[in-house]
């Protein structure tokens, strides 16, 4: 765990909050290369990015605050802190403003959806690196021969001393599951699997409603091995209820325009030079 890379000036640089750069930037570089190819205007994209990493961090933080009322009621001057952020709401945020964007730039949600749905786990897998760099978003505890054990002060650490599991004198937390490394290699499965499905794509919509359908499933699954704070009512976490909420919106949304069958983006043909 390396959660300061460097601190010029006496102001630290966190791994994590490299990683998140990291994986804006290589969301914005994807999704506007393929964007201009599909024949969408470079200054809409580049604002719509603005406005995405904007409403996503903002989203993230303002979720991750929510389901942790009693501790920031507790230290309300942490509210502004810069650890601390739920994909799930950026995710929901980000794409409630974004239609109103797109929508008011007379563009296709459903066609700019299908454009970002290969790139946004990619990214997502990055940010997780970030995650498991920096400590946060830890797993249950398991057998050390596939768990990982996090070092004296992190997260993890804190967290099993404050609950009585680990003695504050000792070096290492005790072995939990790497949930950071499981969500980084379903992104890059669901990733895969959606460029895979790019190829062969038949209808507007198609990609879009699968990354619904996939990243739900993988989050809700990857949520039974997880153990840090992050809210819980009937038995499941915030994450896991968004997580089935998404999984239907995308499996009624996958039938649905299906039936609908409305032909996809598909890359603008160069124009051949002229003999």
């Amino acid at each position: 765990m390396y959660p300061i890379l460097i601190e010029p000036f006496g102001f630290p640089i966190t791994t994590y909050g490299l990683m998140a750069a990291v994986a804006f930037v290589t969301f914005w570089f994807c999704a506007v290369s393929r964007g201009r190819k599909l024949g969408y205007d470079s200054d809409f994209l580049q604002n719509l990015m603005t406005i995405i990493v904007i409403s996503a961090m903002v989203g993230a933080r303002l979720l991750h605050i929510a389901v942790n009322v009693p501790y920031y009621v507790a230290n309300p001057s942490q509210i502004l802190a810069r650890e601390g952020y739920v994909f799930l709401g950026g995710f929901v945020v980000a794409v409630s403003i974004s239609i109103w964007y797109i929508r008011r730039h007379k563009q296709s949600v459903l066609g700019v959806a299908d454009l970002f749905a290969p790139f946004l786990p990619l990214a997502h897998a990055i940010g997780r690196v970030g995650c498991f760099l920096f400590g946060c978003c830890w797993g249950a505890q398991c057998s050390a021969n596939v768990g990982v054990r996090f070092p004296q002060e992190s997260p993890a650490w804190f967290d099993q001393v404050n609950r009585g599991l680990l003695s504050p004198e000792a070096l290492h937390s005790l072995p939990v599951h790497a949930t950071q490394l499981y969500s980084v290699g379903a992104n890059l499965t669901i990733c895969g699997l959606l460029l895979l499905l790019r190829t062969k794509q038949t209808f507007k919509g198609q990609l879009a409603m699968s990354y619904l359908i996939l990243y739900s499933i993988a989050r809700t699954v990857i949520e039974h091995f997880r153990d840090d704070p992050r809210g819980l009512a009937a038995g499941l976490s915030t994450s896991q209820w968004l997580g089935i909420l998404l999984l239907a919106t995308g499996t009624i949304g996958y039938w649905v325009l299906s039936k609908k069958h409305i032909a996809p983006d598909m890359p603008k043909q160069e124009p051949s030079p002229s003999a």
